[in-house]
Protein backbone atom coordinates (compact mmCIF):
# COMPACT_ATOMS: atom_id res chain seq x y z
CA UNK A 1 0.00 0.00 0.00
CA UNK A 2 1.27 3.48 -0.93
CA UNK A 3 0.82 6.04 1.87
CA UNK A 4 0.26 9.60 0.65
CA UNK A 5 -0.21 12.69 2.83
CA UNK A 6 -2.05 15.55 1.15
CA UNK A 7 -2.81 19.17 1.99
CA UNK A 8 -6.49 19.91 2.47
CA UNK A 9 -8.23 23.24 2.94
CA UNK A 10 -6.30 23.61 6.20
CA UNK A 11 -3.20 24.68 4.27
CA UNK A 12 -4.69 28.16 3.80
CA UNK A 13 -5.80 28.56 7.41
CA UNK A 14 -2.31 27.59 8.62
CA UNK A 15 -0.61 30.49 6.83
CA UNK A 16 1.98 32.02 7.22
CA UNK A 17 3.59 28.79 8.48
CA UNK A 18 2.54 26.89 5.35
CA UNK A 19 3.79 29.48 2.88
CA UNK A 20 7.07 27.55 2.90
CA UNK A 21 5.97 23.99 3.72
CA UNK A 22 3.15 21.47 3.36
CA UNK A 23 0.96 20.82 6.40
CA UNK A 24 2.83 17.54 6.92
CA UNK A 25 5.96 19.53 7.93
CA UNK A 26 4.18 21.42 10.75
CA UNK A 27 5.86 20.66 14.08
CA UNK A 28 3.79 19.94 17.18
CA UNK A 29 4.52 17.79 20.23
CA UNK A 30 7.66 15.68 19.70
CA UNK A 31 7.41 15.45 15.91
CA UNK A 32 6.35 16.97 12.63
CA UNK A 33 3.03 15.67 11.31
CA UNK A 34 4.84 13.51 8.74
CA UNK A 35 7.30 12.09 11.29
CA UNK A 36 4.42 11.14 13.57
CA UNK A 37 2.57 9.31 10.79
CA UNK A 38 5.72 7.40 9.85
CA UNK A 39 6.23 6.26 13.43
CA UNK A 40 2.61 5.10 13.79
CA UNK A 41 2.45 3.19 10.50
CA UNK A 42 6.09 1.99 10.84
CA UNK A 43 7.08 2.90 7.30
CA UNK A 44 8.09 5.95 5.29
CA UNK A 45 5.46 8.13 3.68
CA UNK A 46 5.62 7.42 -0.05
CA UNK A 47 4.54 10.84 -1.31
CA UNK A 48 3.36 14.28 -0.17
CA UNK A 49 0.79 16.21 -2.20
CA UNK A 50 1.05 19.95 -1.64
CA UNK A 51 0.89 23.23 -3.54
CA UNK A 52 2.64 23.17 -6.95
CA UNK A 53 5.28 25.75 -5.96
CA UNK A 54 6.28 23.58 -2.96
CA UNK A 55 6.30 20.27 -4.82
CA UNK A 56 9.89 20.32 -6.11
CA UNK A 57 11.19 20.42 -2.54
CA UNK A 58 8.68 18.27 -0.68
CA UNK A 59 7.39 15.86 -3.37
CA UNK A 60 10.65 14.50 -4.72
CA UNK A 61 9.24 11.23 -6.03
CA UNK A 62 8.59 11.76 -9.75
CA UNK A 63 5.96 9.03 -9.78
CA UNK A 64 2.40 10.32 -10.23
CA UNK A 65 0.39 7.18 -10.94
CA UNK A 66 -0.15 5.09 -7.82
CA UNK A 67 -1.74 1.70 -7.29
CA UNK A 68 -3.34 0.62 -4.03
CA UNK A 69 -3.02 4.01 -2.39
CA UNK A 70 -4.05 5.38 0.98
CA UNK A 71 -4.64 9.15 0.93
CA UNK A 72 -4.52 10.87 4.34
CA UNK A 73 -5.28 14.53 5.11
CA UNK A 74 -2.07 15.80 6.76
CA UNK A 75 -3.88 17.98 9.30
CA UNK A 76 -5.20 15.00 11.31
CA UNK A 77 -2.98 13.42 13.95
CA UNK A 78 -2.78 9.62 14.00
CA UNK A 79 -3.98 7.63 16.97
CA UNK A 80 -4.40 3.91 17.62
CA UNK A 81 -8.06 3.85 16.53
CA UNK A 82 -7.32 5.61 13.25
CA UNK A 83 -4.25 3.52 12.38
CA UNK A 84 -6.08 0.24 13.09
CA UNK A 85 -8.95 1.41 10.90
CA UNK A 86 -6.60 2.48 8.10
CA UNK A 87 -5.14 -1.02 7.80
CA UNK A 88 -8.68 -2.43 7.83
CA UNK A 89 -9.85 -0.23 4.93
CA UNK A 90 -10.79 -1.84 1.64
CA UNK A 91 -10.67 -0.26 -1.82
CA UNK A 92 -13.07 2.70 -2.24
CA UNK A 93 -13.71 3.00 1.50
CA UNK A 94 -13.14 6.16 3.55
CA UNK A 95 -12.64 7.31 7.13
CA UNK A 96 -14.42 10.51 8.22
CA UNK A 97 -14.60 12.84 11.18
CA UNK A 98 -17.50 15.27 11.49
CA UNK A 99 -18.43 14.39 7.89
CA UNK A 100 -14.98 15.42 6.60
CA UNK A 101 -12.63 12.99 4.86
CA UNK A 102 -9.64 11.93 6.96
CA UNK A 103 -8.37 9.02 4.86
CA UNK A 104 -9.44 7.09 1.74
CA UNK A 105 -8.18 3.99 -0.03
CA UNK A 106 -8.13 3.79 -3.83
CA UNK A 107 -7.09 1.06 -6.23
CA UNK A 108 -5.58 3.59 -8.65
CA UNK A 109 -4.82 7.27 -8.10
CA UNK A 110 -3.36 9.66 -10.67
CA UNK A 111 -1.86 12.92 -9.50
CA UNK A 112 -0.42 15.83 -11.45
CA UNK A 113 1.81 17.96 -9.20
CA UNK A 114 0.45 21.08 -10.94
CA UNK A 115 -3.08 20.29 -9.77
CA UNK A 116 -4.42 22.96 -7.42
CA UNK A 117 -7.65 21.37 -6.29
CA UNK A 118 -6.65 17.99 -4.88
CA UNK A 119 -8.88 18.39 -1.82
CA UNK A 120 -12.12 18.75 -3.78
CA UNK A 121 -11.04 15.94 -6.10
CA UNK A 122 -10.85 13.59 -3.12
CA UNK A 123 -13.97 14.92 -1.40
CA UNK A 124 -16.17 14.46 -4.49
CA UNK A 125 -15.37 10.78 -4.94
CA UNK A 126 -18.20 8.44 -4.01
CA UNK A 127 -17.12 5.72 -1.59
CA UNK A 128 -18.69 2.32 -0.95
CA UNK A 129 -18.47 2.71 2.82
CA UNK A 130 -17.55 5.44 5.32
CA UNK A 131 -16.23 4.85 8.83
CA UNK A 132 -16.83 7.68 11.31
CA UNK A 133 -14.14 8.41 13.91
CA UNK A 134 -15.26 9.19 17.45
CA UNK A 135 -12.28 11.32 18.42
CA UNK A 136 -9.21 12.78 16.74
CA UNK A 137 -7.03 15.89 17.03
CA UNK A 138 -7.41 18.13 14.00
CA UNK A 139 -5.02 21.04 13.42
CA UNK A 140 -7.15 23.56 11.52
CA UNK A 141 -5.67 26.93 12.54
CA UNK A 142 -2.26 28.26 13.54
CA UNK A 143 -3.35 28.72 17.16
CA UNK A 144 -4.36 25.04 17.39
CA UNK A 145 -0.61 24.30 17.41
CA UNK A 146 0.07 25.94 20.77
CA UNK A 147 -3.37 25.15 22.20
CA UNK A 148 -3.08 21.41 21.61
CA UNK A 149 0.65 21.13 22.23
CA UNK A 150 0.37 20.11 25.90
CA UNK A 151 -2.02 17.26 25.08
CA UNK A 152 0.06 16.07 22.13
CA UNK A 153 3.31 16.21 24.12
CA UNK A 154 1.75 13.85 26.66
CA UNK A 155 0.49 11.44 23.97
CA UNK A 156 3.75 11.51 21.99
CA UNK A 157 5.80 10.89 25.12
CA UNK A 158 3.80 7.79 26.10
CA UNK A 159 3.84 6.46 22.54
CA UNK A 160 7.51 7.11 21.73
CA UNK A 161 9.15 6.15 25.03
CA UNK A 162 7.14 2.97 25.63
CA UNK A 163 9.47 0.01 26.30
CA UNK A 164 12.51 2.26 25.84
CA UNK A 165 15.11 3.06 28.49
CA UNK A 166 16.17 6.62 29.22
CA UNK A 167 19.86 7.53 29.30
CA UNK A 168 21.31 8.94 32.51
CA UNK A 169 21.87 12.66 32.93
CA UNK A 170 25.58 13.34 33.22
CA UNK A 171 27.01 16.44 34.87
CA UNK A 172 26.89 17.74 38.43
CA UNK A 173 24.27 19.25 40.76
CA UNK A 174 21.31 18.47 38.47
CA UNK A 175 17.86 18.10 40.05
CA UNK A 176 15.31 15.73 38.46
CA UNK A 177 11.80 15.76 39.93
CA UNK A 178 9.40 12.91 39.02
CA UNK A 179 12.20 11.17 37.18
CA UNK A 180 9.89 8.44 35.86
CA UNK A 181 8.30 11.02 33.52
CA UNK A 182 11.63 12.29 32.17
CA UNK A 183 13.18 10.69 29.09
CA UNK A 184 16.71 11.57 28.06
CA UNK A 185 18.51 10.64 24.87
CA UNK A 186 22.30 10.29 24.71
CA UNK A 187 25.15 12.83 24.73
CA UNK A 188 23.46 15.60 26.73
CA UNK A 189 25.49 18.39 28.30
CA UNK A 190 24.12 19.64 31.62
CA UNK A 191 25.24 21.18 34.91
CA UNK A 192 23.19 22.76 37.69
CA UNK A 193 19.79 22.45 35.97
CA UNK A 194 16.28 21.55 37.18
CA UNK A 195 13.88 19.23 35.34
CA UNK A 196 10.42 19.16 36.93
CA UNK A 197 8.01 16.62 35.41
CA UNK A 198 5.32 16.94 38.09
CA UNK A 199 2.90 18.62 35.67
CA UNK A 200 3.81 16.62 32.57
CA UNK A 201 6.59 14.62 30.90
CA UNK A 202 9.89 16.04 29.67
CA UNK A 203 11.62 14.68 26.57
CA UNK A 204 15.16 15.80 25.71
CA UNK A 205 16.66 14.62 22.42
CA UNK A 206 20.29 13.73 21.73
CA UNK A 207 23.11 16.27 21.76
CA UNK A 208 21.20 18.97 23.65
CA UNK A 209 23.29 21.46 25.67
CA UNK A 210 21.49 22.89 28.72
CA UNK A 211 23.56 25.54 30.47
CA UNK A 212 23.74 26.36 34.18
CA UNK A 213 20.67 27.66 35.99
CA UNK A 214 18.17 26.50 33.38
CA UNK A 215 14.78 25.17 34.53
CA UNK A 216 12.41 23.03 32.46
CA UNK A 217 8.89 22.20 33.56
CA UNK A 218 6.82 19.60 31.69
CA UNK A 219 5.18 18.81 29.47
CA UNK A 220 8.07 19.95 27.27
CA UNK A 221 10.32 18.77 24.47
CA UNK A 222 13.81 19.97 23.62
CA UNK A 223 14.84 18.91 20.09
CA UNK A 224 18.07 17.37 18.88
CA UNK A 225 21.26 19.46 19.16
CA UNK A 226 19.46 22.51 20.57
CA UNK A 227 21.07 24.79 23.16
CA UNK A 228 19.42 26.38 26.20
CA UNK A 229 21.51 29.31 27.41
CA UNK A 230 22.27 30.21 31.04
CA UNK A 231 19.18 30.69 33.19
CA UNK A 232 16.67 29.62 30.55
CA UNK A 233 13.11 29.15 31.85
CA UNK A 234 10.96 26.67 29.90
CA UNK A 235 7.38 26.27 31.12
CA UNK A 236 4.92 23.53 30.19
CA UNK A 237 3.35 23.24 26.77
CA UNK A 238 6.62 24.13 25.03
CA UNK A 239 8.33 22.40 22.12
CA UNK A 240 11.78 23.54 21.03
CA UNK A 241 12.65 22.02 17.65
CA UNK A 242 16.05 20.64 16.60
CA UNK A 243 19.10 22.93 16.24
CA UNK A 244 17.59 25.93 18.06
CA UNK A 245 19.34 28.35 20.43
CA UNK A 246 17.09 29.50 23.26
CA UNK A 247 17.10 31.79 26.28
CA UNK A 248 14.67 33.80 28.38
CA UNK A 249 11.15 32.79 29.45
CA UNK A 250 8.98 30.60 27.22
CA UNK A 251 5.54 29.06 27.82
CA UNK A 252 2.98 27.22 25.64
CA UNK A 253 5.07 27.79 22.52
CA UNK A 254 6.24 25.72 19.55
CA UNK A 255 9.49 26.71 17.84
CA UNK A 256 10.37 24.94 14.60
CA UNK A 257 13.92 23.87 13.70
CA UNK A 258 16.93 26.21 13.38
CA UNK A 259 15.34 29.25 15.04
CA UNK A 260 16.92 31.44 17.71
CA UNK A 261 15.78 33.28 20.80
CA UNK A 262 19.20 33.58 22.39
CA UNK A 263 18.53 36.46 24.83
CA UNK A 264 16.20 37.35 27.66
CA UNK A 265 12.60 38.27 26.94
CA UNK A 266 9.16 36.66 27.17
CA UNK A 267 7.56 34.43 24.52
CA UNK A 268 4.21 32.77 25.19
CA UNK A 269 1.34 31.07 23.32
CA UNK A 270 3.25 31.41 20.08
CA UNK A 271 4.59 29.56 17.04
CA UNK A 272 7.86 30.42 15.29
CA UNK A 273 8.79 28.91 11.93
CA UNK A 274 12.29 27.93 10.82
CA UNK A 275 15.29 30.28 10.56
CA UNK A 276 13.65 32.95 12.71
CA UNK A 277 15.62 35.14 15.11
CA UNK A 278 14.31 37.25 17.99
CA UNK A 279 16.79 40.01 18.86
CA UNK A 280 17.91 40.79 22.41
CA UNK A 281 15.12 42.16 24.58
CA UNK A 282 12.34 41.14 22.19
CA UNK A 283 9.14 40.61 24.17
CA UNK A 284 5.79 39.21 23.10
CA UNK A 285 2.52 40.05 24.83
CA UNK A 286 0.20 37.07 25.12
CA UNK A 287 -2.67 38.77 26.99
CA UNK A 288 -4.54 42.01 26.39
CA UNK A 289 -4.68 44.57 29.21
CA UNK A 290 -8.48 44.26 29.29
CA UNK A 291 -8.26 40.41 29.37
CA UNK A 292 -10.64 40.18 26.40
CA UNK A 293 -10.64 37.62 23.58
CA UNK A 294 -8.35 38.50 20.67
CA UNK A 295 -8.79 39.16 17.00
CA UNK A 296 -6.17 37.79 14.60
CA UNK A 297 -5.22 38.41 10.98
CA UNK A 298 -6.76 35.96 8.49
CA UNK A 299 -4.95 35.48 5.17
CA UNK A 300 -8.07 33.88 3.73
CA UNK A 301 -10.43 36.73 4.62
CA UNK A 302 -7.77 39.48 4.39
CA UNK A 303 -8.90 41.05 7.64
CA UNK A 304 -8.77 40.57 11.40
CA UNK A 305 -11.25 37.96 12.60
CA UNK A 306 -12.67 37.30 16.06
CA UNK A 307 -11.55 34.25 18.03
CA UNK A 308 -12.50 32.64 21.31
CA UNK A 309 -8.90 32.82 22.53
CA UNK A 310 -7.65 34.91 25.44
CA UNK A 311 -3.94 33.99 25.47
CA UNK A 312 -2.25 34.51 22.10
CA UNK A 313 1.28 35.69 21.38
CA UNK A 314 2.79 35.65 17.89
CA UNK A 315 2.73 33.52 14.75
CA UNK A 316 5.93 34.08 12.73
CA UNK A 317 6.73 32.66 9.29
CA UNK A 318 10.14 31.32 8.22
CA UNK A 319 13.21 33.57 7.86
CA UNK A 320 11.68 36.51 9.80
CA UNK A 321 13.80 38.50 12.26
CA UNK A 322 13.22 41.09 14.98
CA UNK A 323 15.73 43.71 16.10
CA UNK A 324 16.75 44.37 19.72
CA UNK A 325 13.99 45.53 22.09
CA UNK A 326 11.20 44.79 19.61
CA UNK A 327 7.78 44.78 21.27
CA UNK A 328 5.08 42.53 19.79
CA UNK A 329 1.46 43.11 20.71
CA UNK A 330 -0.99 40.36 21.59
CA UNK A 331 -1.99 38.13 18.65
CA UNK A 332 0.52 39.38 16.09
CA UNK A 333 1.00 37.63 12.74
CA UNK A 334 4.30 37.99 10.87
CA UNK A 335 4.79 36.63 7.36
CA UNK A 336 7.88 35.13 5.72
CA UNK A 337 11.24 36.91 5.51
CA UNK A 338 10.28 40.06 7.42
CA UNK A 339 13.00 42.30 8.91
CA UNK A 340 11.38 44.10 11.85
CA UNK A 341 12.89 47.11 13.62
CA UNK A 342 11.95 50.56 14.90
CA UNK A 343 10.35 52.23 17.94
CA UNK A 344 7.08 51.32 19.62
CA UNK A 345 4.82 48.31 19.13
CA UNK A 346 4.96 46.51 15.79
CA UNK A 347 1.68 46.27 13.80
CA UNK A 348 -0.41 43.20 14.60
CA UNK A 349 -0.10 42.09 10.98
CA UNK A 350 3.28 42.33 9.24
CA UNK A 351 3.30 41.20 5.58
CA UNK A 352 6.04 38.97 4.25
CA UNK A 353 9.34 40.59 3.24
CA UNK A 354 8.53 43.78 5.15
CA UNK A 355 11.45 46.04 6.06
CA UNK A 356 11.32 48.09 9.26
CA UNK A 357 7.66 47.22 9.66
CA UNK A 358 7.12 49.28 12.81
CA UNK A 359 7.24 52.63 11.02
CA UNK A 360 5.87 51.64 7.64
CA UNK A 361 4.87 48.11 6.75
CA UNK A 362 4.64 48.95 3.04
CA UNK A 363 8.45 48.91 2.67
CA UNK A 364 9.59 45.71 0.99
CA UNK A 365 13.05 44.16 1.10
CA UNK A 366 15.02 43.60 -2.11
CA UNK A 367 14.94 39.95 -3.05
CA UNK A 368 18.71 39.59 -3.41
CA UNK A 369 19.14 40.82 0.19
CA UNK A 370 16.63 38.23 1.42
CA UNK A 371 18.62 35.49 -0.29
CA UNK A 372 21.96 36.82 0.95
CA UNK A 373 20.74 36.82 4.54
CA UNK A 374 19.17 33.37 4.25
CA UNK A 375 22.40 31.98 2.80
CA UNK A 376 24.54 33.48 5.58
CA UNK A 377 22.21 32.31 8.34
CA UNK A 378 21.90 28.77 6.98
CA UNK A 379 25.64 28.40 6.28
CA UNK A 380 26.30 29.19 9.96
CA UNK A 381 24.48 25.93 10.73
CA UNK A 382 26.19 24.04 7.90
CA UNK A 383 22.98 23.99 5.85
CA UNK A 384 23.08 24.95 2.18
CA UNK A 385 20.62 27.58 0.90
CA UNK A 386 19.44 25.51 -2.04
CA UNK A 387 17.90 26.54 -5.34
CA UNK A 388 14.71 24.85 -4.15
CA UNK A 389 14.56 27.15 -1.11
CA UNK A 390 15.30 30.15 -3.29
CA UNK A 391 12.59 29.25 -5.79
CA UNK A 392 9.96 29.03 -3.05
CA UNK A 393 10.89 32.45 -1.70
CA UNK A 394 11.01 33.85 -5.23
CA UNK A 395 7.52 32.55 -5.96
CA UNK A 396 6.15 34.15 -2.80
CA UNK A 397 8.00 37.39 -3.46
CA UNK A 398 7.11 37.78 -7.13
CA UNK A 399 3.46 36.85 -6.74
CA UNK A 400 2.99 38.94 -3.60
CA UNK A 401 1.42 35.70 -2.48
CA UNK A 402 1.48 36.62 1.15
CA UNK A 403 -0.76 39.64 0.67
CA UNK A 404 -3.03 38.40 -2.12
CA UNK A 405 -4.21 34.84 -1.76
Amino acid sequence: MNFILYDGLEWSSLLPLTFTRPVSEIRIGLFTMKERWEKYIKKNIDYVITKPFLSDKYSKNAKNNFKDVLLVNSSYLPNEELVDLIFYLKIDEAICYNDKIVAVRKNVFFYDKNEKDIYNKIEKITYKKNYELKKIIHIKNTWDIFIYNKIILEKDFLFYTKNRKSFSLLGSNNILLYKEKIFLEEELKTNNIVLNAKYGPIYIDSGVDIMEGSVIRGPSCIGKMSTLNIGCKIYGGTTIGPYCKISGEIVDTVIFSYSNKTHDGFLGNSVLGEWCNLGAGTNVSNLRNDYSKVTVWSYEKKKFISTDIQFFGIIMGDHSKSAINTQFNTATVVGVGANIFGFGFAPRYIPSFSLGAIQNNSNKMHFHRICETASIVMNRRNVHFSILEKNILKYLYNNRFCENL
